[in-house]
């Protein structure tokens, strides 16, 4: 969305975004339903971190992602260690006990592994079985934080990219 651009309005909905703070364009965004209660909402332009009130009074925890292509922060001079270490302390609000969903365009392919956590992760079937150098630091995420990698959980894995020199997957689900 260019600078300055009002989001698009969705009737019955609210929104949280963060835009990006250079740049012409690009951030996160959460929709959620007029009928939730916001809690709080905090990011920066690789995470938005969002917990919502349900009409339980249960809470639940929505991150959006987006980490760049590391081809794509070295055109911005921003190391890779620098964008993933913003993203991570997005994730420092998460709250093990609530239930919590991290979704977005990680920009990492991650093949078929998946993290060792204290319950047994499910087996997943892909589609894309390579590994970028980012997968490592992906899959240390998921253990550091309990979240299982739902694409591929319950049907294959899909693409979520396609490009003119190839598809991949580099979009995940997460959850706690």
């Amino acid at each position: 969305m260019a600078a300055g651009a009002t989001a698009p309005a969705i009737p019955g909905y609210n929104l949280v975004e963060k835009r990006r703070p250079v740049g012409a364009h690009g951030g996160l965004a959460t929709y959620y339903r007029q009928s939730l209660q916001l809690e709080t909402s905090e990011g920066n332009e690789y995470g938005l971190y969002t917990k919502l009130i349900l009409p339980t009074s249960e809470r639940l925890c929505i991150v959006n992602v987006y980490l760049p292509p590391t081809s794509s922060l070295a055109r911005r001079d921003i190391a890779e260690t620098q964008a993933t270490a913003q993203f991570e302390l997005v994730l420092e609000h998460l709250q093990p006990q609530l239930s919590t969903i991290v979704c977005g365009d990680f920009n990492a392919r991650v093949g078929n592994r998946t993290p060792v956590l204290t319950q047994e992760h499910p087996p997943r079937t892909v589609t894309d079985t390579y590994m970028c150098p980012r997968a490592k630091w992906f899959i240390k995420i998921c253990e550091l934080h309990a979240l299982f990698i739902l694409n591929g959980v319950h049907s294959p894995a899909a693409y979520t990219c396609h490009t003119g020199r190839g598809e991949s997957t580099v979009d995940y689900i997460l959850h706690n």
